[in-house]
């Protein structure tokens, strides 16, 4: 669930270096030879779209279900893993911008008794992961115990409750003080979802319906963490490390383990379409989008205890965005994500005119698998921001 750092590693920094492509808008026939290389390099199936001034384009390279032999689509649906975050920062931000609390309102206030130190916690803390807290999915299982965000395959199914992954995160010592340096934490975001519920006293699928799905006509898109089945049509997701002929099939992973920070389903053509939405101002007062847009310290080359994003050099974080500096080439707006067995990505420019998401159906690679992926993440970047996207033969 953390932002791709299951295969964004520090390899990032150096793998992303400029090229002639940085600076050039790649062709069509670019970006799909970098999908055909991250299918080569390991990962069953990638596939994409990219929205620009002259329609969509569609990508795809491999297949969605192995077994089956069935080719993967910009069509099918994928879990969406920490994409939701950026619908979880709209949700909150919209509560903002109605005056149901203000950004630095303190956890305490809002959620008595649920942390320590509550007080001195705030939401803006939460949203721009400078907090503090310890990531759940870092912290070390008890022997013989479950590891919610790397489960067995017996323990696959299991539904946790948001306070029980919390109560792991709060477990574990605090990382820094709050406000005094930056660290990916899946943690704030379950919080973030249970203030949702706190203060509208609706459940988060609800607030989420009547605040995103509903008026941008997401039709593919859904929170329904507690349901392991995906919609049709959909890609499997595989854990292509594990022993055997064949790569582990993780599909049916419960989605609990990510709840607000990750457990919403949808497809490249919904996730796109929100983050232009988002970035556009559609969701949230223009006010509130440019105070999302600024990098919080630390979480690009900070010193410690920062721990920079993708080791750094890659991408800057605000208030559940993440600004994709790639070598300062094409820069972008968005979010990625990591979940058991899918790893999706959005792009949009500043201003929300163009967009594009995608995923792999894998979420842990070896070596030359990330090397394909930040590419082909690149290039779809690149070419979102300054091709003619949609337009014949370019």
């Amino acid at each position: 669930m953390a932002a791709a750092v299951a295969i964004a590693t520090a390899f990032a920094a150096a793998l992303l270096a400029p090229s002639a492509l940085a600076v050039t808008a790649p062709t069509r026939a670019d970006v799909q030879r970098a999908f055909d290389r991250v299918v080569a390099a390991g990962v069953p199936g990638a596939t994409g779209v990219i929205h620009g001034p002259h329609g969509i384009e569609r990508y795809s390279a491999g297949e969605a279900d192995v077994r089956g032999g069935v080719a993967i689509s910009s069509r099918d649906h994928t879990r969406a893993g920490s994409v939701t975050k950026a619908f979880t920062s709209a949700v909150i931000l919209q509560l903002v911008a109605g005056g149901r609390f203000g950004l630095d309102a303190s956890v305490e206030g809002l959620l008595p008794g649920v942390l320590p130190d509550g007080a001195q916690i705030t939401v803006r803390q939460l949203l721009n992961m400078t907090s503090g807290l310890a990531d759940y999915c870092s912290v070390p299982a008890k022997p013989g115990g479950p590891d919610p965000c790397n489960p067995s395959p017996e323990e696959r199914s299991r539904a946790w409750a948001p306070q029980e992954l919390i109560d792991i995160g709060v477990s574990a010592p605090r990382t820094f003080a709050p406000g005094r340096g930056w660290a990916y934490t899946n943690t704030g975001y379950l919080l973030l979802g249970m203030i949702i519920e706190r203060v509208t006293g609706k459940s988060l699928a609800a607030e989420y319906r009547q605040r995103i799905f509903r008026p941008l006509g997401l039709k593919e898109t859904r929170y329904a963490p507690d349901i392991v089945a995906m919609p049709k049509p959909f890609s499997h997701g595989y854990d292509v490390l594990a022993a055997g002929s064949w790569p582990d099939d993780v599909t049916g992973t419960s989605p609990t383990i990510a709840g607000a920070a990750g457990a919403l389903v949808s497809t490249p053509d919904d996730m796109e379409k929100f983050i232009r939405s988002y970035l556009s101002g559609r969701l949230v007062p223009v006010r509130l989008v440019r105070q999302m847009k600024i990098a919080t310290p630390g979480s690009l080359n900070g010193a410690r205890p920062s721990m920079p994003l993708e080791g750094g050099g890659v991408a800057t974080y605000g208030l559940g965005l993440e600004h994709y500096t790639w070598s300062h080439s094409c820069g972008t707006f968005g979010h990625s994500g990591s979940i058991p067995g899918y790893h999706p990505y959005t792009f949009t420019t500043a201003d929300g005119r163009r967009g594009a998401a995608m995923f792999l159906n894998a979420d842990v690679l070896e070596l030359q698998g990330v090397t394909a992926a930040n590419e082909v993440q690149r290039l779809v970047a690149c070419r979102m921001r300054f091709g003619k996207v949609g337009a014949r033969h370019k």
